[in-house]
């Protein structure tokens, strides 16, 4: 793997990912699926007293809490799939970089609809599509073609 690949992926893909993670352990509610897992792979009283005595919840803007991960995974998966591509924006490669933009929006309709469960959220939807030409206008930024170094 290219030296730029590995601090791109860390930047952009990595690092987003851990922010949003971070954001549901600390602040969203113990009844989600993720906390199942936590439990099933031995880390949940971690995470418990990880989360005890927080007050993020109290100065964190719920648009963060709620809406921000939409658009941080949108954008994460679609520049790992341009370093995948090799930073190529072409008719083969534009259907691979839409995926997680289609999917995100998609899973809002489909909320909406009540064909799956969770609340549908019009500001979600526009993060997602956002957040995927986000990452789309950064692939373009990093193509090697364009010289541009950002790191």
């Amino acid at each position: 793997m290219k030296k730029n690949y590995t601090k791109h992926i860390i930047l952009f893909v990595t690092l987003p990912i851990l922010i949003g993670g971070l954001i549901y352990i600390f602040t969203r509610p113990d009844r989600l699926l993720m906390f199942e897992w936590f439990n099933k792979i031995g880390i949940g009283e971690s995470i418990v007293k990880l989360r005890q005595g927080n007050d993020f919840n109290k100065f964190l803007n719920n648009w963060i809490i709620y809406n921000s991960p939409a658009l941080i995974w949108t954008f994460s998966l679609t520049v790992l799939l341009g370093v995948i591509w090799d930073y190529k924006i072409n008719r083969e490669s534009i259907l691979i970089l839409l995926i997680p933009l289609i999917l995100g929006a998609l899973s809002e309709l489909f909320q909406k609809l009540g064909m799956i469960n969770g609340t549908y959220d019009f500001v979600d939807m526009i993060l997602y599509i956002t957040g995927g030409l986000f990452g789309i206008f950064l692939i373009r930024l990093l193509n090697n073609k364009h010289k541009i170094k950002l790191v």
